[in-house]
């Protein structure tokens, strides 16, 4: 009585005419990776068409300015003001990306790329201040993209000999009892 069931079901198995298994739909090839693009835009072409834009469109919304008239609260006062901000600030944030790209970055193990993440960060920064409409960390964003960029041209953009601009970045930071970056 025990085996009864199995008995059956082992009957009904044999009894039935065999269903016709169709075959799994084979599993489409894998998209190849995409070939590296070769980069567009120069190094200097992207400091000259999208970093220095965006930074001077990001800082003319952002700050207090001491002028002969007297202090002047550049941070916005709109929405279509707060947009500017956080549009230029995705552009600092992607132009970061940009700068890090092979054949973009002077020295992929060096410094460049701790600066070019520090313009990433300090954009990243800016938009969600910016979307957040808060004026203290827009400014405090403002401050990080500006150091991002004069770090950066402290080390890499050569100066003539005779320029008013002499900037050692180590040397200052060792001065101020920081560790150089």
């Amino acid at each position: 009585m025990r085996h009864l069931p199995i008995v059956i079901a082992a009957a009904l198995a044999c009894a039935l005419p065999a269903v016709a298994q169709t075959p799994a739909p084979p599993k489409p090839a894998a998209a190849p990776a995409p070939a590296a693009r070769p980069t567009l835009l120069s190094v200097k072409d992207v400091m000259r068409r999208i970093v220095n834009p965006a930074a001077e469109t990001y800082w003319a919304h952002s700050g207090v300015v001491d002028d002969e008239k007297g202090s002047n609260d550049r941070a916005p006062t709109t929405q279509a003001q707060w947009d500017i901000s956080i549009n230029s600030a995705a552009q600092l944030a992607e132009a970061g990306n940009l700068l890090m790209m092979e054949g973009r970055a002077r020295d992929p193990n060096g410094p460049w790329m701790k600066y070019a993440q520090a313009l990433n960060s300090a954009g990243i920064a800016g938009m969600a201040a910016a979307t957040a409409k808060d004026h203290d960390k827009t400014f405090d964003a403002g401050s990080a993209i500006y150091d991002s960029c004069f770090n950066c041209h402290g080390r890499y953009i050569p100066r003539p000999k005779d320029s008013l601009y002499k900037h050692d970045i180590d040397k200052d930071l060792k001065d101020a009892g920081k560790a150089p970056k």
